[in-house]
């Protein structure tokens, strides 16, 4: 257990404060010491994975911070599927690169999306025309009340958009996840992006192959981690009744749509932003939206968490003044 450990460094957005007390867990036991740590002490324990989806304020964490660094990775025969076992701290993009080697289909549509395997889960992380749930099997959690150990299910889980039962129920920590997979699935290809690049000549037959298309996709739609700090999309893109898309397709004429299985419509916020906002580059500080992608804050080294959160605000308030839409942040 160590104190004031800067997070900035341990952060893609390379912004924020220290924390009071910060501690690795390679094993299962690691993490209930650190727990019990945290409830004899009466402080407050935040997870903490890749940092890929996380805002840490200028001041700081005043409470421990936990980071998984359990990277265990293991497939297992199950009839005709493949079960992936690995560990919460293990990086998303290396399971991707492990699937893809074996010659399994399930994740190369999720190529390219920095983290680990618990915090792919709790957010339910999705691209390109898959999500993290389409895999999911099961997740084995400790409580961080009781120190209890247990096994949360896909029927349990309650993914959603960019959302899940992890997301809403924090007293549980990921330790490992299970994805079940299958050699004898086919490529999608369907999204928009991956179809433009099959028609280009990109081969896209194997799963190996889908995820290095996604990867030079999103190169073009994304700061570059390792000059400037970003956290990927900032935004969720809105889910909205049916009569409200259908109002707001007539007000904005070529606002993408697309309807969901629940009867809701997901709208494009980036064409908001875009098309009818024109704030691509808009900045506040040293935040900014990305030129290529307004979903996507990006800060310059120096930036602060006050200056994204302000920017975050502003947009927010122009797309309500605009829709009557309050947007929703996936950055925590």
């Amino acid at each position: 257990m160590k104190e004031n450990v800067p997070l900035a460094s341990l952060t893609t957005f390379h912004i924020g404060g220290p924390a009071r007390y910060f501690t690795e867990a390679q094993s299962v036991e690691e993490v209930k010491e650190t727990l019990a740590f945290a409830r004899a002490n009466s402080l407050s324990v935040f997870v903490l994975g890749g940092g890929s989806n996380l805002l840490v304020p200028d001041g700081g964490v005043d409470g421990v911070v936990l980071k998984m660094a359990m990277r265990d990775m293991n497939f297992e025969s199950d009839g005709a599927d493949t079960l992936l076992i690995t560990g919460a701290g293990a990086s998303w993009d290396g399971v991707v690169d492990a699937a893809g080697e074996k010659g399994i289909f399930g994740v190369e549509n999720l190529a390219g999306i920095p983290g680990t395997v618990g915090g792919a889960v709790v957010q339910n992380i999705g691209a390109y025309g898959a999500e993290l749930s389409n895999v999911f099997e099961y997740a084995d959690v400790i409580n961080k009340e009781t120190g209890k150990i247990s096994c949360i299910t896909f029927r349990e889980a309650e993914f959603a958009y960019r959302d899940s039962f992890f997301k809403k129920h924090r007293e549980f920590v990921i330790t490992r996840a299970v994805l079940r997979m299958g050699h004898d699935a086919a490529a999608n290809t369907s999204y928009p992006d991956l179809e433009r690049a099959r028609a280009s000549g990109v081969p896209l037959a194997t799963p190996a192959e889908v995820a290095g298309a996604v990867r030079a996709i999103r190169a073009k739609k994304f700061p570059r981690i390792a000059e400037e700090g970003t956290a990927g999309s900032f935004f969720k893109n809105p889910l909205v009744s049916r009569e409200l898309a259908d109002s707001l397709a007539k007000r904005f004429v070529g606002l993408p749509l697309f309807p969901q299985e629940n009867g809701m419509v997901k709208i494009s916020l980036a064409w908001i932003l875009d098309k009818e906002l024109s704030l691509k580059g808009f900045s506040v500080g040293g935040a900014r939206l990305y030129e290529s992608q307004p979903l996507v804050v990006s800060a310059r080294r120096g930036a602060t968490a006050k200056d994204v959160d302000a920017l975050a605000l502003e947009v927010s308030e122009k797309v309500f003044d605009a829709t009557g839409i309050k947007i929703e942040r996936e950055v925590e």
